[in-house]
């Protein structure tokens, strides 16, 4: 796959959950007490056309107003410092506010990017926030599957990445209201899972809740309704069980709180490994 067209795989993402993800972010990560908000027109213009992946005004809880901008990014680019400058000036000569930038990586290596710049004359920082650094938990423990979604980008810490990725699953699983927004979330948990190398524990976990599923390169649902378990379809369970209990991170209640099956029916599987 291009580089671009994974890039813009991810962009969709952010798209559809643009609003959840953002909030989340103000609040959970930068710390920001909202009191109210306000989305401003993202398009500015002067003699090139610049377009922020987010951009609102904010007034907090202490009756400080101010524009924030968000840009989520990928890729490591050292000429990004002068990017967001750009943004800077045409926001301050647009709207004649504060202005507070961060930029929230996305990849796993630590960025290297410049986040200033001190020259005679010049002195110019925006933040940069690395979203691998961020507890997952914030965002496992939201009411939102669009907001759960972001949590696999998230930092596991002592969480085995299995046993994250298996909550993180159960949450969008609880927290999705319908069977379409549940296939879009689980869709969009399997691509963002590439951007860590944790696809495969994605492919064990989803085949873990759903008899119905195609494994094509979108990961679409076919039918059926899901409830976290396999009616009938033990085989599926049996497998993902024993993948589990080789690599020895879960516990025998945990195998059989997630799978939805019996401790004595996860013991006897064990047994034979053994064997």
């Amino acid at each position: 796959m291009s580089s671009k067209k994974e890039g813009n795989q991810y962009d969709k993402i952010f798209k559809e959950n643009l609003e959840s993800v953002t909030l989340a972010l103000i609040e959970k990560v930068l710390q920001i007490q909202v009191a109210s908000y306000e989305k401003m027109p993202q398009e500015l213009q002067r003699t090139v056309e610049r377009r922020p992946d987010q951009l609102l005004k904010i007034t907090d809880k202490q009756g400080y107003t101010f524009l924030l901008q968000l840009e989520f990014q990928l890729v490591d680019e050292a000429a990004m410092v002068y990017r967001m400058l750009e943004y800077r000036g045409m926001l301050s000569r647009k709207y004649e506010l504060p202005v507070k930038q961060y930029v929230i990586f996305l990849s796993d290596p630590q960025p290297k990017m410049p986040t200033h710049i001190e020259e005679p004359d010049l002195s110019y920082a925006f933040r940069l926030v690395q979203f691998s650094t961020i507890d997952y938990k914030l965002f496992l423990s939201s009411e939102k599957g669009d907001e759960v979604v972001f949590a696999i980008l998230g930092k596991f810490g002592d969480t085995h990445p299995e046993e994250a990725v298996a909550l993180i699953v159960e949450r969008i699983n609880q927290t999705s209201t319908s069977k379409s927004e549940l296939q879009r979330h689980l869709q969009q948990l399997r691509i963002l899972a590439n951007l860590r190398k944790l696809t495969p524990f994605i492919e064990i976990m989803i085949d873990s809740i759903t008899p119905y599923i195609k494994k094509d390169d979108d990961f679409l649902f076919r039918e059926g309704k899901l409830e976290g378990k396999l009616e009938g379809k033990l085989e599926g369970k049996r497998e993902a069980i024993l993948k589990l209990l080789k690599d020895g991170v879960l516990t025998t209640p945990q195998l059989a709180s997630y799978f939805d099956v019996t401790e004595e029916f996860v013991e006897e599987l064990r047994k034979t490994l053994t064997k």
